[in-house]
């Protein structure tokens, strides 16, 4: 186990010190947030498989429950434990995306990281996208949300963003490089309030959230990708 993978287990998601303990008792389907994550990534799925990186319970993942192959890994082995309650068809294993997601190349017309990269140190930040991006087909999109390193988040996070390991931030702006870096093309990118607010706003680069859609170019796979994993 790594002190990554220790970090996150029941304490994390349900301990009466956690941030989701304060918010609602633990962590739950806040259906306004999963729901509007889904709505915003919709569009950028296709009719395949799907990765969740990080997907704790499996909550985003089962709002694309519709026949296709699901497949979700999250640090946590607690995590993925319940998962499988809410997901029981899914494919779901505890896997740490700073080293190496166990499935094939192009397995997946869609990756979605929600609220992680910002949990993985930045020297293993570039081999977690890189495998991300691996595991995706041509023609595939990478669906991410992630803390924006802006002003307001300097200003009204730090606290939060230390007591809750969020180690990897960046700005919006830094991300879009990042992923242009991979052979990505960015479709599109917008900052937010949090989840829990309609609004998505694409010329405001100071809010504290940041969500980012982008496509890997490349001829379309002929045939449905299949996903593999260990």
């Amino acid at each position: 186990m790594t002190r990554t993978q220790g970090r996150y287990g029941k304490e994390y998601f349900e301990g009466r010190g956690s941030f989701f303990y304060r918010i609602a008792g633990g962590y739950r389907d806040f259906r306004q947030y999963f729901d509007r994550l889904a709505r915003w990534f919709r569009p950028y799925v296709g009719r395949g498989p799907v990765l969740d990186v990080g997907c704790a319970y499996g909550y985003l993942l089962a709002r694309f429950d519709d026949g296709r192959p699901l497949v979700g890994c999250d640090v946590s082995a607690f995590a993925v434990r319940r998962a499988r309650r809410v997901l029981p068809r899914a494919h779901l294993l505890e896997a740490d995306a700073g080293h190496g997601l166990p499935y094939a190349d192009g397995a997946f017309v869609a990756v979605f990281c929600t609220d992680v990269l910002e949990h993985i140190a930045p020297g293993r930040q570039g081999a977690a996208l890189d495998d991300m991006v691996r595991v995706l087909a041509p023609g595939g999109h990478l669906c991410m949300t992630t803390p924006n390193r802006a002003w307001v988040r300097d200003l009204l996070y730090r606290s939060a963003d230390a007591g809750e390991g969020h180690v990897g931030m960046a700005h919006v702006d830094e991300w879009r490089r990042r992923l242009a870096a991979r052979g990505l093309s960015v479709m599109d990118s917008w900052t937010y309030l949090h989840g829990f607010v309609p609004g998505r706003f694409r010329r405001v680069r100071w809010l504290p959230e940041c969500a980012l859609t982008a496509r890997k170019d490349g001829p379309v796979a002929s045939r449905r990708a299949e996903c593999q994993g260990g």
